[in-house]
């Protein structure tokens, strides 16, 4: 495949499921024997929580690179997750006080963590993915400069989402505009349940409003499973209910997605 491809999760509307996609989807593809980076880009930390093995402490995270003016050694800020080949660059609550901070150094802190990680994340992994904050940040800047391509997660369910779509789409095309060759992969819909008229209608409006080429052939039904694997510490759907729906719904979205490359 060559160099590896970073991929940013994103969608600046709360809620359609960012955490849940970016975290399944890399355990997925690890479970295919490639070599996979999550980095934790949100200062909810739930990626962490739910990739790190029970009791291992972090001692260096993304808090350290956002913050720190001295060159790092990316080696010394990824574990190990409860996935062979599946690894995380994990983030703490306290990240969230550094908006200020960064927002200070803008826009040079726009490409912070870009210039920290991702020439080895190119090189080391086969695949790079970002979990973003719901909102658009510096956070979100950071993550999306770094990044080769964009995911954008939609809950079916919610006409919101879809403006959450406009949001990230348009500020992916300022980066572009600013020199920096990131480009739209596809559009994810998310908790889709077909029994429900508003679910068949938000994804016929996203199709018609973003197009149908830029949609995932792939859904992610609605499952208690995947509800209840949110809540659980050191689990992902193929430790917590792998023969589920939404399991082999993120095993189609793999198989897709690593289609594309």
């Amino acid at each position: 495949m060559g160099e590896g491809i970073i991929s940013a999760v994103s969608n600046y509307k709360g809620g359609t499921g960012k955490t849940t996609i970016s975290v399944n989807l890399s355990a997925a593809i690890s479970i295919k024997k490639k070599k996979v980076l999550l980095i934790d880009g949100d200062p909810q930390s739930d990626s962490t929580r739910a990739l790190l093995p029970p009791g291992v402490q972090i001692d260096k995270n993304l808090y350290h690179i956002l913050s720190s003016d001295d060159s790092i050694d990316p080696s010394d800020y990824i574990y190990k997750t409860i996935h062979p080949n599946l690894y995380i660059l994990p983030n703490i609550t306290e990240t969230s006080g550094l908006e200020i901070p960064l927002a200070q150094q803008f826009p040079k802190s726009n490409t912070f963590l870009r210039n920290s990680i991702r020439n080895y994340a190119k090189d080391k992994f086969d695949f790079t993915f970002i979990d973003c904050p719901p909102t658009l940040s510096i956070f979100v800047n950071n993550n999306l400069y770094a990044s080769d391509i964009l995911i954008v997660p939609m809950d079916a369910g919610s006409g919101n989402s879809l403006e959450g779509i406009k949001g990230v789409l348009d500020l992916m095309q300022a980066i572009r505009e600013d020199g920096y060759d990131l480009r739209l992969l596809k559009i994810v819909i998310n908790r889709v349940d077909r029994r429900k008229g508003a679910h068949k209608v938000n994804i016929l409006e996203a199709k018609e409003r973003f197009g149908d080429s830029n949609v995932f052939k792939t859904t992610i039904p609605t499952s208690s499973h995947i509800q209840t694997n949110e809540a659980i510490r050191s689990s992902t759907l193929f430790t917590y209910a792998p023969t589920s729906k939404g399991a082999q719904a993120v095993r189609n979205l793999s198989k897709e997605f690593i289609g594309y490359f």
